[in-house]
C-alpha cells in the first residue's frame, strides 16, 4: 500500500516539473526586437560604458517589480544571490519593463529577471519548490528539469557599446 502512495505521489511530482519546464522561458512567447526597440529612456540609464540595456518582456500585469540580477561568466553560484554582481530593482510596467545596469567591466555576462508580482521581495516558489512568479534568464534558453549552465546565458558586454538584452518571462 505504501508503495503505491508514493508512486502517485512520484507521478504527481514529475508531472508538476513538466508543467513548469513547459511553461519556461523556451515555450514562451518569444518577442522579436531591433535595435530600435532599446533605444529608451530610463533613470537607470546614464549612457556609462558597460551598460546593458534590458528589456523584459511577457509582463501580465503592471503591480509589483521586475528584479534582474546580474552574474558574471563563472558557473558555480550561477543564479545563486551569493553569485550575482549586481541587482536591481523597479517597477513593474506590463508588457514589458525596460531598464538598465552596468557591467563592472567588458566582458561575457548572464541575467536572470523574475516579476515580483507581490513585491515582497522573494522570488516566490510553490510548495515543492518551482517557481511560482514569471521569470526568465538571458538568451532565454531551453529549461526543462534543471537551470541551464550558464554558457547558455551569456551576452558580451563591451565598454562602448555596451550590450542589449531581451529576456522572455515565462
Amino acid at each position: 500500500m505504501f508503495d503505491e502512495v508514493a508512486k502517485v505521489k512520484h507521478i504527481g511530482i514529475i508531472v508538476s516539473i513538466l508543467l513548469a519546464g513547459a511553461a519556461s522561458p523556451s515555450f514562451a512567447k518569444k518577442v522579436e526586437l531591433s535595435d530600435a526597440d532599446f533605444a529608451f529612456d530610463h533613470v537607470s540609464c546614464t549612457g556609462a560604458e558597460n551598460e546593458i540595456r534590458v528589456i523584459v518582456s511577457g509582463l501580465k500585469k503592471s503591480v509589483g517589480l521586475v528584479t534582474v540580477d546580474l552574474f558574471p561568466n563563472r558557473e558555480e553560484n550561477f543564479l545563486r544571490g551569493r553569485g550575482r554582481i549586481d541587482q536591481v530593482k523597479f517597477a513593474a510596467k506590463a508588457p514589458m519593463t525596460k531598464l538598465c545596469l552596468h557591467a563592472p567591466e567588458s566582458g561575457l555576462f548572464a541575467l536572470s529577471a523574475y516579476h515580483d508580482e507581490n513585491a515582497n521581495g522573494d522570488f516566490d516558489k510553490t510548495g515543492i519548490g518551482l517557481p511560482a512568479e514569471p521569470w526568465g534568464i538571458s538568451n532565454n534558453p531551453k529549461v526543462l528539469f534543471a537551470p541551464p549552465p550558464v554558457e547558455k546565458a551569456l551576452f558580451d558586454v563591451t565598454a562602448e557599446d555596451g550590450a542589449h538584452v531581451n529576456i522572455n518571462l515565462n
